[in-house]
């Protein structure tokens, strides 16, 4: 965030879209089986060698605490191996 701040000119625009940590028990599973070796709630491993990210949306208020929003709208997508998620496109300015 600190590299978009920099590069990004006054009014800027960001663009973020990204899953939500996901309710259901194949992710919660995949959550408390890798928080460990990760060190973080939502980061976990595909049997496909990919290490994905989901995010809570404390962690993005976070994120983008130095821009201001202006919108944040929650969709429905499926993942690249055609699972429903919740996902979110978020938009701002610096």
């Amino acid at each position: 965030m600190a590299e978009l701040r920099r590069v990004l000119r006054p009014g800027g625009l960001l663009y973020i879209s990204d899953l939500w940590l996901q309710p259901d028990e194949r992710n919660l599973t995949r959550y408390a089986r890798d928080e460990s070796k990760y060190g973080m709630y939502g980061v976990f491993d595909l049997p496909e060698g990919v290490t994905v990210r989901h995010h809570d949306p404390k962690w993005i208020e976070t994120l983008t605490r130095d821009f201001e929003m202006l919108a944040l709208d929650d969709i429905e997508v499926l993942t690249m191996n055609g699972n429903p998620a919740k996902a979110f496109q978020w938009f701002g300015l610096l």
